[in-house]
């Protein structure tokens, strides 16, 4: 078994533990912490490893080094010193917006959550009405919302705006750029000029993490950040409950959490699409490589800011580095960078833990469709409940639910519709009031 000091990965682990076994809480988070060896099942590869910086530059390098961030929230406050959850959600109806935050509030977490969603041309009116419900602050049992609308500039139409397909969703096909994000500023701080994106166009699943670098710049260096998918997630409980909180403010690295898919139903080379990712990315050998690696979910970080801010400077530069513009390119991204050991030197990061499916924060499902999850033992068809591997515990986070047949009918065909509804009917009580 090789030994690896940066990267550690747990079987059994479970993350969220109950506040009446603190006292094996505080043990297992300080095995996370010492434990320096690495399970064969998420071994580094010796064949491809990189020895990699020490820091990754910034994305803004492309324009030049005087170029800062300029883009402001078009509604909502940053708090710097709260836990975060960031993701880019842009084009959905309504009804995802409100199980993203529906059952987040419900947890209990009253941090920050950062969206990217679409500019005003394209975003629902009702959507825009309900995630500013969020972000005023009048209901502090409950998470703030922080939203930023800026245009993309994308290729494919005559004014460079974005298509649209039938049903009235943005195209996540579409190669877009991220200009007027950066610019410069004078002494005073106050903006002289703006920058245009030098990249090639890039499909919003790999731009996202240039939106995420930016936002994760508003945080202090040991907050806890969560980089998640949107459309297909819910909360449970709260992610962030038992997380280790380092007392040295001043500690100049963090942890990094990884999560893997379920490492016996697929593996990269069994995957066309990760096959494909890594092959045009990387090339034959890298592929043959990792072909056997349980894949990694790039729709699932979590970190401390220190860590997670080196992580997507390296994301940005790994598409800087292989110029590939597939859709899910990012997933190619985030396996290499794991797998070769790039990260491995970079200063800010302390240790990289990947947890195991179904026994982390976060339970990828995706990978568990050769039969239901109920017959998995993960899924209760009565209850609805989501549960890591033991069968008892609670999912904090469920990804990829829509996969399951009886998951989707139920959350979709019955939640969604629920919340809507009680959006609609909130909506005319409050039209009462004001007349």
């Amino acid at each position: 078994m090789a030994t690896v000091a940066k990267a550690v990965t747990f079987l059994s682990l479970w993350l969220v533990l109950q506040p009446t076994r603190a006292q094996e809480q505080d043990e297992s988070w300080k095995a996370v912490v010492d434990n320096h060896s690495v399970s064969e099942l998420f071994e580094p590869s010796a064949t491809i490893a990189v020895n990699g910086p020490s820091h990754f530059p910034k994305p803004t390098r492309k324009i030049d080094d005087n170029a800062t961030i300029i883009v402001e929230p078009t509604f909502g406050t940053h708090r710097p010193n709260e836990d975060v959850i960031m993701a880019y959600a842009e084009g959905y109806q309504l009804s995802y917006y409100m199980m993203f935050l529906e059952t987040l509030a419900a947890t209990g977490f009253t941090g920050d959550v950062v969206l990217a969603i679409a500019d005003g041309t394209y975003v629902r009116d009702d959507v825009e009405d309900y995630l500013r419900t969020y972000a005023d602050r009048n209901d502090p049992t409950k998470p703030s919302v922080v939203v930023y609308q800026s245009p993309l500039d994308c290729d494919g139409t005559a004014n460079h705006k974005r298509k649209v397909t039938p049903r009235g969703d943005t195209d996540p096909f579409q190669m877009c750029r991220l200009s007027h994000v950066y610019g410069w500023k004078d002494e005073l701080g106050h903006v002289t000029a703006t920058a245009h994106d030098p990249r090639d166009g890039r499909v919003v699943a790999t731009l996202r993490y240039e939106w995420y670098w930016i936002w994760s710049n508003r945080y202090d260096a040991h907050s806890w950040i969560m980089l998640l998918d949107a459309r297909d997630s819910f909360f449970q409980s709260n992610p962030f409950a038992h997380v280790p909180r380092e007392p040295n403010r001043d500690r100049p690295s963090g942890l990094l959490f990884l999560y893997g898919e379920n490492a016996e139903a697929t593996r990269l080379g069994k995957s066309r699409k990760n096959l494909k990712w890594l092959e045009r990315g990387y090339g034959p050998a890298t592929l043959k490589a990792l072909q056997d690696k349980p894949t990694i979910c790039s729709g699932s970080t979590m970190g401390e800011q220190i860590a997670i801010e080196t992580y997507l400077r390296a994301m940005v530069n790994e598409h800087d580095e292989c110029h590939i513009k597939m859709a899910g390119s990012d997933q190619g991204f985030h396996n290499y960078l794991y797998y070769s050991n790039k990260l491995h030197n970079a200063e800010p990061i302390r240790r990289i833990v990947v947890w195991e499916q179904g026994r982390g924060a976060i339970n990828n499902l995706g990978a568990l469709r050769t039969k239901p999850l109920a017959e998995w033992g993960m899924y209760n068809n009565k209850t609805h409940d989501v549960f890591q591997w033991d069968g008892e515990t609670l999912s904090p986070v469920v990804h990829q639910w829509d996969r399951d047949h009886a998951l989707h009918s139920y959350i979709f065909g019955k939640r969604h519709a629920k919340w809507t509804k009680e959006w609609k009917e909130a909506e005319q009580k409050r039209q009462k009031r004001q007349l």
